[in-house]
């Protein structure tokens, strides 16, 4: 338990306060009997949610933070009577830092991550159910006015931003009664993501889909009969060679022999193209030049030199013309001689394939239709059974799943329930006054409220009550109650409550409250608290921090 807390900022009448010591039990901080504020009571409750693993302190009291500067927060916890010390610094508040007994670091040790300090308070106050972390245990129990759970209807909320399934999960690993639940909402999702997966790939991704309903694999299985006729007629008309052939036999059949045909065609047009080049490069070619001298006879006066360039133009055309025909019909000799490789090939494998029945392509083609169609159905119709007899597994899980969840939620529901009777019997003596009552209805809500009555004193005591009773019946070693919970509630039942906050000490647990003024109460009750003041606040110089910033500065003429 936690047995120290001291700061060098913590100062009483300008001395340095001792260190505060606490016990199992109560442990209560005070006020005077003014009901001064703004001393440092629920400063201080903050403090402990600080050495408890939180970081509101830093967070949220911003004036704190902006008056007293960086400081460090020095405690002390004892376990099976050894005693481990640490310390806090409010700056670099995301480690906690090993200590000797006189809080100086301990050499060569590392600072305990925020995650690591849990794990280790987790293990020291023995909170060992699957899943179970430390803030997520004791957050919602500390009680301090800026944190957020103090909303009387919402107690399993550990800060504003938690999702209600989160504080519900939270919540029951407190009573190791979520493991089992996990372990069936991993089943349920298993076999519902196996589902869609399944679907998807016959609906999406697949081009045989499952039959979309019980009709469509009616309709299929009729089809499927229609198509059975007429595979037997066809292989009976065909002198039953086609029985030799499976449907994907037969189609790669009727592949071959279309690629076969088209093959042909090809090679056919490419030798008319080629015979027509050759026919274009062997043709005459005819050359004026040789019959100039017969034209210099009949005109010896003229000048033939224009008809010599056009005759050499001519000739460099035909030679760029003969380079093109050459490469064209390079190219289509190459494709005339691929094609005929790919005729070879094809009828090749038309040769391996054994048995092949004579029969026509005509035939071949139909007998693949059918075969594949057949197939296709029956597929669809396989597909579909399996889609639905996925359906039914995931809606089998998930019934066991919402069982289970229902199961565990009343467990928990109801022993908290029978213990905040046991405790509102014990504290206001009255067997017909209706305790508060807690409805775990889903994973994902859940009620709270003390019925007819929706007093503040009432809803308060409602919540002192649900901590009171999951001490009583969960590993929840301390509570932490500032006084804003306890103003409104009625002088007798504050008695009752503070006896049985003292009666903790025989579970070995601790409670830590903040309060006032006590001279309104009877003699026990002042002096059951005052034996168990751990601090005393008032103004003047004895507050937390021994100043109080809420008031203006006089300066020294003023004072003077």
């Amino acid at each position: 338990m936690l047995v120290e807390v001291r700061c060098d900022k913590f100062v009483s009448n300008g001395k340095t306060r001792e260190p505060i010591r606490f016990h199992a039990g109560l442990n209560a901080v005070l006020g005077d009997d003014n009901g001064s504020n703004s001393i440092g009571k629920s400063t201080f409750l903050m403090i402990l949610d600080f050495v408890f693993g939180g970081s509101d302190y830093v967070k949220k009291c911003v004036d704190v933070q902006e008056n007293v500067k960086e400081h460090t927060i020095c405690f002390a916890f004892s376990f099976d009577g050894q005693t481990y010390y640490f310390s806090r610094n409010t700056v670099d508040y995301n480690n906690v830092v090993k200590c000797d007994a006189e809080y100086q670091a301990l050499p060569d040790e590392d600072p305990l991550s925020l995650q690591q300090y849990g794990e280790f308070l987790c293990e020291h106050y023995d909170l060992s159910a699957e899943g179970i972390t430390w803030r997520g245990a004791i957050a919602r129990f500390i009680r301090v006015y800026k944190r957020d759970t103090l909303d009387e209807e919402r107690p399993l909320r550990s800060s504003k931003d938690e999702k209600t399934a989160d504080a519900i999960k939270g919540y029951m690993r407190l009573f190791d009664r979520y493991s089992s639940v996990e372990a069936q909402i991993k089943q349920a999702a298993v076999a519902e993501d196996e589902k869609e997966a399944f679907r998807k790939s016959t609906q999406e991704y697949n081009h045989i889909r499952a039959a979309k309903n019980d009709k469509e694999k009616e309709a299929n299985e009729a089809r499927i009969t229609e198509l059975e006729q007429q595979e037997r007629i066809l292989i009976d008309d065909n002198n039953r060679g086609l029985l030799d052939l499976d449907s994907m036999t037969a189609q790669r059949l009727s592949e071959l022999n279309e690629a076969l045909i088209n093959y042909r065609r090809q090679r056919a047009l490419i030798q008319t193209q080629l015979n027509s080049v050759r026919r274009d490069m062997t043709g005459e070619r005819r050359s004026f030049k040789k019959t100039f001298t017969d034209l210099e006879r009949f005109f010896p006066n003229e000048e033939f030199h224009t008809l010599e360039e056009i005759e050499s133009f001519h000739q460099k055309l035909t030679k760029i013309l003969t380079q093109e025909f050459t490469e064209t019909e390079r190219s289509l000799a190459t494709t005339y001689v691929l094609l005929g490789n790919e005729i070879a090939a094809i009828k090749e494998q038309i040769t391996e394939i054994k048995n092949v029945p004579n029969v026509s392509q005509a035939i071949l083609r139909e007998y693949a239709q059918i075969t594949t169609e057949l197939i296709n159905l029956r597929k669809a119709n396989e597909n579909y059974d399996e889609l639905q007899r996925l359906k039914r597994v995931a809606t089998d899980y998930a019934a066991t799943r919402d069982t289970i969840i229902a199961d565990e939620l009343l467990a928990i529901e109801s022993t908290v329930n029978q213990e905040m009777g046991n405790i509102t019997l014990e504290i206001l003596g009255d067997a017909t006054h209706m305790p508060p009552v807690l409805r775990l209805e889903k994973l994902n809500k859940y009620a709270f409220n003390t019925p007819n009555d929706g007093g503040t004193g009432a809803q308060y005591r409602g919540l002192i009550t649900f901590d009171l009773a999951n001490m009583a019946v969960a590993p929840v070693p301390f509570v932490v109650h500032d006084s804003v919970l306890l103003k409104n509630i009625e002088r007798a039942v504050f008695s009752a409550i503070i006896r049985v906050y003292h009666n903790q000490k025989g579970q070995n647990k601790q409670v830590f409250m903040a309060y006032d003024t006590l001279d309104a109460y009877d003699e026990e009750t002042r002096k059951l608290v005052e034996e168990n003041a751990v601090l005393q606040l008032s103004p003047g110089g004895n507050e937390l921090f021994g100043w109080a910033w809420n008031k203006e500065k006089q300066d020294e003429t003023e004072q003077a």
